[in-house]
């Protein structure tokens, strides 16, 4: 369900601009939230929403089987949060079960997700993406390897490729799929052509494509003005760029509090010249 929250304050570097969030804030991350203590007025619409995986057989299969894994990894908190709640259905300890077994994980976020169920990662690459990964993989001996990737249902095969030609032996299992939320989003139309928005915020690429799907055919390319966008991720970017529009503005960081403290900045900056 979309929301929209208005802090009028005079004191912080976000006030007077409007902001549309397009994922869903969570009790841990709530991106509406560090904006709004910055001043902002938000809007949050989701565009997708994180549902259980098609079949749960690799996964209950892999947890349950004697096979021997020698890293789990982890590309996001919703692969955490999804292989936890599932283990805890099959009566697995998850702080029991990864104590005999390397972790690896995309960004802070990701780590500090595990972290609240007393897992500690090995890896946390300061390239928030899965390059970051490969490149911190590309020290280690992989060759016989098991590593079990847990990941959303079709996913870039960037990183299991990498790993393969380390000689790693992948053990692929989906434990989430992202789909459209299925909200009626079309108040949106209205945000944009009276040049409500001052910045539209996406967190991923499936945002991006059905955000997109929710315009008419140009209606884009018609708003005399166009709302700034702020991206999470090179894929993201890529994605807003596949579709000829710019993005303004994307974190060398790949978190939520980086991508706050950058529009402060920003808006700081403009402020001061």
């Amino acid at each position: 369900m979309s929301s929209v929250t208005d802090q009028p304050t005079k004191k912080f570097p976000l006030n007077g601009l409007r902001f549309l969030v397009t994922r869903q804030d969570t009790p841990d991350s709530s991106l509406s939230e560090m904006l709004q203590s910055q001043g902002a007025s938000v809007i949050t619409a989701p565009m997708t929403r994180i549902i259980q995986p098609k079949s749960w057989d690799s996964f209950d299969e892999t947890v349950m089987s004697s096979t021997k894994i020698d890293w789990a990894v982890f590309t996001s908190s919703n692969g955490v949060s999804q292989c936890i709640s599932r283990m805890l259905e099959l009566k697995v300890d998850p702080k029991i079960f990864f104590s005999k077994i390397s972790i690896a994980c995309v960004g802070k976020s990701t780590s500090s997700t595990l972290a609240q169920h007393g897992i500690t990662a090995a890896i946390v690459p300061e390239h928030f993406q899965s390059e970051g990964l490969i490149e911190a993989f590309s020290q280690c001996d992989l060759m016989n390897k098991r590593c079990w990737l847990i990941q959303a249902e079709s996913p870039r095969k960037t990183l299991s490729l990498a790993l393969q030609k380390q000689g790693a032996l992948i053990i692929p299992t989906p434990v989430y799929r992202t789909v459209p939320s299925g909200n009626d989003n079309s108040f949106l139309l209205d945000e944009l052509e009276k040049t409500k928005l001052d910045w539209i915020i996406f967190a991923s690429p499936s945002a991006v494509k059905n955000f997109h799907q929710i315009l008419p055919d140009g209606f884009w390319d018609s708003l005399t003005v166009k709302p700034k966008i702020a991206c999470l991720g090179e894929i993201t970017e890529s994605e807003v760029n596949s579709l000829g529009w710019s993005v303004q503005l994307r974190p060398a960081v790949q978190d939520f509090v980086h991508l706050v403290k950058t529009l402060c900045e920003q808006q700081q900056k403009r402020g001061n010249t």
